[in-house]
């Protein structure tokens, strides 16, 4: 379990003041979450009218009111809380009906106060997939299902969002975008057109993608007997495109020849056909992207000056995603629920272990990784969550290495004690593995029990 910082969650603990219910306020605590704790059926009721109260975990046996009729009053108050019930003894007909009546669980006493912490964890774990999903639907930049692009709450993707919103509204010339390939740079090139000129054509071509000469008939046309294949005059992208937007991906890689004529229909607004006589005036928006370092192009003389600062009238530099990770759990969440309607399933989100592991990869292949793995995991997997077990093989090796985790925290520039680097090795697996203590242990190649002595024996017992 590892401590959330996204989010306040609030949990309400209805029980009788003891031992076991300080101690799972306390690890609850330690875990992120603010606890209230109450006495009575009233004061628990009366805790729901905090919008914020993510779980109720209630005592039927500290309290003065018939647990279904707690539970009814719980859900008219609130529905969505996660309402969990505890008990010395659940008759299968109560049980029945509770969970009819939408508790989250009833559990038997005594329990540890481990195991209650790990059941509330995972009702709150369902608490963030909601907040995730909402922060999401919030973010989504577009009209149509395919030109959608997500924002993200990350610092820079929100600054690129204000200048998508500012440039959509104008008729900026030209917008140059720039970043690794995989950021997502075609799908600002379309959020961009979309916030603008939803009902205007959008033409996209890949500049590396074709020949010289086939790739300039593509962009400007050619009228008829220009060439021996010419039997009749084809408009190119830039013709269809007009009032809209002609999108060049890869712009670093178009021949030095093209870039002259695309200089010249950015400064004049105006083109001819290959074989023409005649220019052809347009209003066509120009947005360029590149991967490629263009400066160091145009040292080389493999691209133009002119060129380059006409295309940076409004320059977009996209950051790979291992530099805003903070999108990672917004982006994950956006394409769970788009390939759940694409692939018909019914995924809820990644298990906090599964983000775990997602936010210390370092994602070479950036958004277009991402999107990759969450496709691959919703359509061969059949569990309502996506696990870790769930991902590629390389992610699970490069973002959770034990012996990287566990060296991180000694520093071999300082010598220390046994005793410390012991200390630090086991609150460094503590952490990895979320507090589980299994996990923990045998991350260190030693049993459960003696992993408890030594917590207790160096002072962790808290922690």
């Amino acid at each position: 379990m590892s401590k959330r910082s996204d989010w306040a969650f609030k949990i309400g603990l209805v029980m009788a003041r003891s031992e076991i219910s300080e101690e799972v306020a306390f690890k609850l605590s330690n875990l992120g979450s603010e606890v209230t704790p109450t006495q009575t059926a009233e004061a628990g009721i009366n805790l729901l009218s905090d919008p914020g109260i993510d779980v109720l975990v209630a005592d039927i046996d500290a309290i003065e009111l018939d647990c279904l009729d707690f539970l009814k009053s719980c859900k008219r108050t609130k529905p969505d809380t996660a309402v969990i019930l505890l008990g010395s003894a659940f008759d299968a007909e109560v049980a029945f009906e509770a969970a009819r009546l939408g508790a989250y669980q009833c559990l038997s006493k005594p329990i540890e106060p481990d195991r209650m912490v790990d059941v509330i964890d995972h009702a709150l774990d369902g608490a963030r997939l909601k907040r995730e999903a909402s922060t999401v639907r919030q973010m989504v930049v577009g009209y149509r299902r395919s030109d959608r692009f997500i924002v993200g709450k990350s610092e820079v993707m929100q600054k690129i969002a204000e200048v998508i919103e500012k440039v959509a509204r104008s008729r900026a010339s030209t917008v140059l975008i720039q970043g690794e390939s995989g950021t997502g740079k075609e799908l600002i090139a379309k959020a961009i057109h979309f916030r603008g000129a939803p009902e205007a054509p959008f033409m996209e071509i890949t500049c590396s993608s074709l020949p010289e000469n086939l790739l300039e008939s593509e962009l400007f046309g050619y009228e008829k007997g220009a060439f021996t294949d010419a039997k009749s005059s084809k408009a190119g992208l830039v013709e269809l495109a007009e009032g809209g937007t002609l999108f060049l991906d890869e712009i670093g890689e178009l021949p030095l020849n093209l870039q002259a004529k695309l200089l010249r229909l950015i400064e004049m607004k105006r083109f001819r056909r290959i074989g023409g006589v005649k220019d052809i005036e347009v209003s066509t928006r120009i947005i360029a992207a590149t991967n490629r370092d263009l400066k160091a192009a145009m040292d080389h003389g493999k691209f133009r000056e002119d060129l380059y600062f006409r295309l940076m009238v409004i320059p977009i530099y996209v950051p790979a995603l291992r530099e805003r990770k903070d999108d990672i759990p917004i982006l994950a969440s956006y394409f769970i629920d788009y390939f759940n309607a694409e692939l018909n399933k019914s995924v809820r989100g990644l298990s906090r272990e599964a983000q775990e592991v997602m936010l210390n990869y370092h994602w070479p292949g950036n958004v277009r990784e991402l999107r990759n793995t969450i496709e691959r995991a919703i359509l061969l997997e059949s569990t309502d969550l996506i696990l870790p077990e769930h991902l590629p093989h390389e992610m699970l090796e490069a973002s959770h290495s034990p012996s990287r985790s566990l060296s991180s925290s000694i520093s071999p520039s300082v010598p220390i004690s046994l005793k410390e680097a012991e200390r630090r090795a086991i609150v460094a697996a503590l952490a990895w593995s979320g507090g589980n203590k299994s996990k923990a242990a045998r991350l260190l190649g030693i049993s459960r029990q003696t992993l408890r002595q030594k917590i207790k024996a160096l002072g962790l017992a808290k922690n």
